[in-house]
């Protein structure tokens, strides 16, 4: 054992025997003092004369115990307990000093906490998965002409890249996963009632090669895959919640797309899936049978395993032991460049080649820094929060110490070092951020559930060991800033500091004042940035809501239906038909339609390529000639209230015997018929073929979500089109559309009690969660902003409050010598004011460096908005104004009597 340790044991041992060592030493001195007592009494002192010649020879017993104590190892922690002790009796003494204090660092250090975990999360935490370093997502620059794609571009392989990759890349493992669906979710039932769960089909190495074990039975092995086993795993939260952690759910079924499967195993707890697109409920190998296609597809359009050019799987890949990201990388690069032409033609001379590139394996998967540039920018924000909170304790604190310059006078002059008085500075903020940093944990663990829920992650972002780390790291440093920032000025004067007079105590604390200045300046130039920003975030959600959609979504029900039983074209087209009619009869419907992609969810069909009556489209190439598609049910615009501009909306005749219809929107009709004059044309591909006549021209609306531009649109009747195998309902109603929702699902109860409802919701609140990410990003910077404006309010009227107090003998001088009430208060106000404007004019510049950073997230508003700049001036200017106002009063009512007096 080393030197320290053997010291520090000491130290430890020595703690716990202080006072049978305290009791020794009195004892030991009391024996001497006897001994020399007796011994003065031999020579023919009387009693009391030899006990005080003894005591005078001994020296001072009291100082000697000091030393005594001094000298053992264990004063250290005796100290601090002193110090601990003495530093809860002065919080305690100050009740709302303290309590303003806590909240202050709960509120800032809390919302840093809060949105770095969901930062972490998002942008930097890995998968709980085994050795994630050497685990990558696979991605691709593109993919070659004749192969189709999910939507999912960078991330979509073919059945026949993965096989090839597995068996010829040299990678140790390659996993493949794909959703059951578009939304993630598929039809199951646990008991009698159908609801719907997320899942995926995945590889047979799946578990294995991301190395996540099970709590309950065991994973998939290939031949689960080979031979496409209806088996499944399902994760931990689903088997506390549906199984209440049954030890026998090993065994038991699960009927996914009313297909029975067995439950081989339950997933280690905290794995729910990759991407982090929502949390996993369940597994499945890859399946054969035609309900089970990839995304959901209808089997018609070509099953995935056979469909050479449908790229659809997601892969993974686990590079080997000893081989560098970079060799793994050019050796799968190599297959990839053959398989990717599998089902296409050849590759020729000039075409693109096309990439493939490794991606860490973060809990999220996604090219889109959109939301991630959001969270970079509420950090910032959230950091001025938490500077301008420091800043307001640092000013308490040295508002608090300066009023105890008496008493650190008073110590220095009994013999404290400075030292000592430094240690107890630090012990007592210690206390205070100890009290405060545990009250922050708290109000973060909240607030991150919060913001989970309001950015629609439904994974886990509660903080973990880093964000643990990073506020304890933040909690450590604001300990060491509010210990040794009023340490100058609680020490500033010496032992004759005691003698001086109180008004001479308080002439040498206004020496001090141009910090408190600064820091107060400091402050509201946070704040005004603070308030532009949050201005021109609130000024985009407001466009946002405002913006015209050229439909009424309000008083719509929409849901989705997957039948479980319809398998073929036919079979599904007689069952929407059967259902939309069915759903008609009931009392309060106005209208029902069906839709493909349901409006505002940002899903659209991308296409290209058109004939109009076998011309180029208004001069254009036809290959160029780019469109969106929708597949749509009879009375699709009267449900949703578009205009129909010319011509007539779908209708039950729209069968699929009936000729070929389309309609347009009125952008789609300029560009290229040239004119809104379009019913009667005929559309066909880039071929002749496959005509369809255009029978109504549509006012322009919003497709995908609010803040998309007008684009070309066509939409198609879905009984002439393909399969279809899941549809959007959409029911126009009298009312709250959500009252309606018990009796539809009775009326699909009634058709199938297998199929639940997919997403049931508004169509209002469709479009709004299409800007649910602004919203967050201007309610959380509205927040902030209000923060920092409670914070400024809170900090300029304690320092005020205290200035005034401290200056009761000047203000009372003023007035005995003539100054009126009047001008009392405007020197106070004036000094208010006089500090908002250094704060101002230090704020805009860096407010307009901060508007030009937020101009990709603005709609509609422009970074150097006036009213922007003018509601944060005359905002801090109010706050500074009513911050000031009580402070004032209590100037202008001071007594100059009194005041002399105490004097």
């Amino acid at each position: 054992m080393s030197d320290r340790a053997l010291t520090f044991a000491a130290k430890l041992k020595a703690l716990f025997t202080q006072r049978r060592a305290d009791t020794a030493f009195d004892e030991e001195m009391t024996t001497h003092l006897e001994m020399l007592a007796e011994k003065y009494e031999r020579e023919g002192m009387s009693h009391k004369e030899a006990a005080r010649a003894a005591r005078r020879q001994f020296g001072n017993t009291t100082l000697l115990k000091q030393r005594q104590r001094e000298s053992r190892t264990t004063m250290f922690f005796t100290n601090v307990w002193r110090d601990v002790r003495y530093g809860a009796r002065q919080l305690a003494k100050t009740p709302v000093f303290t309590i303003v204090c806590v909240l202050t660092l709960a509120l800032g250090v809390g919302a840093n906490t809060a949105v770095f975990s969901v930062m972490h999360a998002v942008l930097m935490k890995m998968l709980p998965v085994q050795d994630a370093s050497h685990v990558f997502y696979l991605h691709t620059t593109g993919w070659p002409d004749g192969g189709s794609q999910t939507g999912d571009s960078n991330t979509s392989f073919s059945y026949t890249i993965y096989r090839q990759l597995r068996d010829q890349s040299g990678l140790q493992e390659v996993m493949a996963f794909i959703p059951m669906s578009f939304s993630g979710k598929a039809p199951v039932r646990v008991g009698g009632v159908p609801e719907e769960a997320a899942g995926d089909m995945v590889s047979g190495n799946y578990f294995h090669g991301l190395g996540v074990g099970t709590e309950l039975g065991r994973g998939f092995v290939q031949k689960d895959e080979e031979d496409h086993t209806p088996v499944t795993v399902i994760s931990e939260r689903f088997w506390s919640t549906h199984y209440a952690r049954s030890r026998d759910v090993v065994g038991k079924t699960l009927f996914i797309k009313s297909v029975p499967f067995t439950i081989v195993g339950v997933a280690a707890k905290g794995f729910e899936g990759t991407e982090g697109r929502l949390p996993l409920d369940f597994w499945i190998p890859l399946q054969s049978r035609p309900e089970f296609n990839a995304w959901g597809n209808p089997a018609e359009y070509g099953m995935y395993l056979t469909k050479l050019n449908f790229w659809c799987m997601k892969l993974m890949v686990r590079t080997a032991p000893g081989v560098s990201q970079q060799q793994a990388l050019a050796r799968a690069q190599t297959v990839f460049d053959q398989a990717a032409y599998a089902g296409v033609r050849p590759k020729r001379a000039g075409d693109e080649t096309y990439k493939i590139s490794f991606m860490d394996a973060k809990q999220f998967d996604t090219q889109d820094d959109s939301f991630a540039r959001m969270l970079k920018t509420l950090m910032v924000m959230v950091v001025l929060v938490l500077l301008i909170a420091m800043s307001n304790v640092v000013m308490l604190l040295m508002a608090r110490n300066s009023s105890r310059q008496r008493e650190f006078s008073v110590r220095l002059a009994l013999g404290a070092g400075r030292r000592e008085i430094a240690r107890q500075l630090l012990t007592e903020s210690l206390l205070l951020v100890t009290l405060g940093g545990a009250t922050a944990w708290v109000l973060a663990l909240g607030a991150t559930r919060a913001l989970g829920t309001w950015s629609k992650i439904q994974s886990n972002l509660q903080p973990d060991g880093t964000v643990l780390l990073l506020t304890l790291g933040v909690l450590f440093l604001l300990a060491l800033v509010f210990g040794l920032a009023p340490l100058r000025a609680a020490m500033s004067s010496g032992p004759e500091m005691v003698l001086r007079s109180s008004a001479t105590v308080s002439q040498s604390s206004f020496q001090k004042v141009r910090a408190g200045n600064a820091i107060i300046v400091a402050q509201i130039a946070m704040c005004v940035v603070l308030l532009v920003g949050a201005g021109l975030l609130q000024g985009t959600l407001r466009n946002l809501l405002n913006t015209p959609l050229g439909q009424k979504p309000q008083g719509l029900l929409v849901f989705g239906v997957h039948p479980q039983h319809a398998h073929t074209k036919d079979e599904s087209i007689a069952f929407f038909v059967a259902l939309q009619q069915r759903l008609r009869t009931i009392p309060g419907v106005e209208s029902v339609s069906l839709v493909s992609n349901r409006p505002g969810s940002g899903w659209s069909n991308n296409n290209a390529g058109i004939l109009v009556d076998g011309h180029k489209p208004n001069g254009i190439e036809p290959d160029q000639a780019e469109f969106r598609g929708n597949i749509v049910g009879a009375d699709y615009f009267r449900t949703m209230g578009v205009q129909v501009l010319q011509g007539r909306d779908f209708s039950d005749a729209d069968t699929a015997s009936a000729p070929k219809s389309l309609i347009v929107n009125e952008t789609f009709a300029k560009k290229y018929l040239g004119s809104l004059n379009a019913v009667g044309h005929v559309l066909t591909d880039p071929k002749g073929t496959d005509p369809s006549l255009i029978i109504g021209v549509v006012k322009d609306h919003k497709y995908t979500s609010i803040t998309e531009e007008a684009k070309p649109m066509i939409w198609t009747a879905f009984a002439q089109g393909g399969p279809q195998n899941e549809l959007n309902v959409e029911i126009r109603v009298t009312g709250d559309p959500m009252a309606m929702l018990p009796t539809v699902r009775k009326v699909i109860a009634q058709i199938d009690p297998d199929m639940p409802l997919l997403d049931p919701t508004t169509q209002s609140a469709v479009f709004e969660e299409s800007i649910s990410q602004q919203a967050l990003f201007a309610r959380l910077a509205g927040c902030f902003g209000i923060l920092a404006v409670v914070l400024i309010a809170t900090g300029l009227y304690g320092t005020l409050a205290y200035r005034v107090s401290r200056r009761s003998a000047e203000i009372g001088v003023r007035m005995a010598l003539g100054a009126q009430r009047s001008q009392v208060v405007w020197m106070v106000l004036r000094g208010s004011l006089l500090l908002c404007a250094a704060g101002v004019v230090l704020g805009i510049p860096l407010a307009i460096a901060a508007g030009r950073g937020l101009e990709s997230s603005l709609y509609g508003m422009k970074a150097l908005d006036a009213a922007s700049y003018a509601f944060a001036v005359v905002g801090v200017a109010i706050v500074a104004l009513l911050a000031s106002a009580i402070p004032a009063g209590r100037a202008a009512s001071v007594n100059p009597t009194r005041a002399l007096r105490l004097e």
